[in-house]
């Protein structure tokens, strides 16, 4: 822009020149003097007309007071600068004359080497990244042949990997029907096996019923016999001494209230004899005896009773030392291999009808009852009908004065066998029609439940 073109002042204060608050223009002149401001502030770090307000930096600039250009500023810099910053616009230097300047041609001739130098080093690190790009290229490539290496030889493998999973699968399919064809064998066995074992229960049941049959036989028999002998007794001892007719007809009452006392017989009851250990014990027909092994052993029988008047009974043999029982038990005890009647919480379970004669229960032994004697018959009754329920002993079929009541709802009979080679015989398992419990003079009730105090 020429210098007699003028424009109303605009800008930052601090860099309008003198004309721009005297006269309020600018021109071409007037952008030297704000470059020559600035060139200073930025060689000093000061402007060279601040003051210590706005005002009187604006002052400075109307007056045309600025600081001393520092001592490193000299010759044809110092006047350059001087003169751009001169309050009067025609004596300032034009753009053209400050281009001709030796400095200024130096500072450009820097300037342009900079840029060649700056060009320079960028086409030398485009070249560097061009061969890193290269040499990444070509690793690239080489690392694309060795994956094409792996891969080829990763299907050679699949293909190798494929044909063994074929000879497997052969195999599998081989090894599948063979064990079809071995299940198909073992089905036909198991059928061939449940066939004999369906047959085999058949027999085993028959059997059972078969042995059953002739252990009720056996047993009534023995009963019948046992009956009819201890009847020969009574009628033996009532037999007149003398053998006159009126003598000899007073028997008969007597002999018909000896009938009576025996209680008629509504069933036989099958039993199953509870063996805990078949080495210690075992059974023949109805006769429970114990082996040369093990200490001794307490077998009960099945079925638990639970109601009706029960009498089971039979006699002991072959004792050379005198330690054997007969008892009821509640139907939860259970007996052991080598196990007494009383152990564990079985004391609280049981009643004992010891060889001496004794009963037990809780606490201690109770003195009373009949010593049993070897082959004599001894038996317990049991009556479920009637509130409490009671347990009455009989030896040689006579009613004991030792009795208990308020037995457990379920019961089991059982016996204890101690010497080796020891047995009791049953000769009495079966349903009464009445009790023959009458009671005894001077007889004693025990509480099943309570302890007993040993006499």
């Amino acid at each position: 822009m020429a210098s007699k073109s003028y424009l109303h002042a605009a800008g930052t204060k601090n860099y309008a020149p003198y004309e721009a608050y005297t006269q309020n223009r600018m021109m071409v002149e007037s952008n030297v003097w704000s470059i020559g401001v600035i060139i200073i502030e930025v060689i000093t770090g000061v402007h060279p007309f601040e003051g210590k307000t706005q005002e009187e930096t604006i002052n400075n600039i109307k007056t045309g007071k600025y600081k001393p250009l520092p001592n490193y500023i000299q010759n044809e810099m110092k006047l350059i600068l001087e003169e751009m910053i001169n309050l009067d616009y025609t004596k300032r230097p034009t753009v053209k004359s400050l281009l001709e300047i030796e400095t200024m041609q130096l500072v450009a001739m820097i300037e342009k080497s900079k840029e060649q130098k700056g060009s320079e080093q960028e086409n030398e690190q485009m070249n560097k990244e061009n061969n890193e790009l290269k040499a990444k290229v070509r690793s690239l490539e080489v690392e694309k042949e060795k994956e094409k290496d792996r891969a080829d030889l990763s299907e050679q493998e699949n293909q190798k990997a494929l044909s063994e999973i074929d000879k497997l699968k052969q195999k599998v399919n081989l090894t599948e029907q063979e064990k079809q064809k071995a299940q198909s064998e073992r089905d036909q066995e198991k059928r061939r096996a449940d066939t004999e074992h369906a047959e085999n229960d058949k027999l085993k049941q028959e059997k059972q019923k078969e042995l059953q049959e002739k252990q009720k036989s056996q047993f009534e028999v023995t009963r019948l016999t046992t009956e009819v002998q201890q009847l020969k007794s009574e009628i033996s001892k009532l037999r007149p001494l003398t053998t006159s007719p009126k003598e000899q007809q007073k028997p008969e009452p007597k002999l018909q209230q000896i009938q009576k006392s025996v209680p008629s017989s509504l069933s036989t009851i099958t039993y199953q004899s509870i063996i805990p250990d078949s080495d210690h014990v075992i059974q023949q027909e109805n006769k429970i005896i114990r082996t040369n092994k093990g200490k001794y052993s307490t077998v009960a029988f099945d079925p638990v009773i639970t109601s009706g008047i029960v009498r089971f009974g039979g006699f002991f043999e072959r004792h050379s030392i005198s330690l054997f029982i007969i008892g009821i038990a509640d139907a939860s005890a259970v007996f052991g291999s080598d196990e007494c009647p009383w152990d564990g919480y079985n004391e609280k379970k049981t009643v004992c009808y010891w060889y001496n004669g004794r009963i037990s229960h809780i606490g201690g032994e109770i003195s009373g009852n009949s010593s049993i004697e070897l082959n004599k018959s001894v038996s317990c009754e049991v009556n479920m009908n009637i509130s409490p329920r009671t347990l009455t002993f009989f030896y040689d079929n006579q009613e004991q004065g030792l009795s208990v009541r308020n037995i457990p709802s379920s019961i089991r009979f059982w016996v204890f066998l101690q010497h080796e080679n020891s047995s009791f015989t049953i000769n009495r398992f079966e349903n009464v029609q009445y009790s023959s419990a009458k009671g005894v003079s001077n007889g004693k009730v025990f509480e099943w439940g309570k302890e007993w105090k040993r006499d």
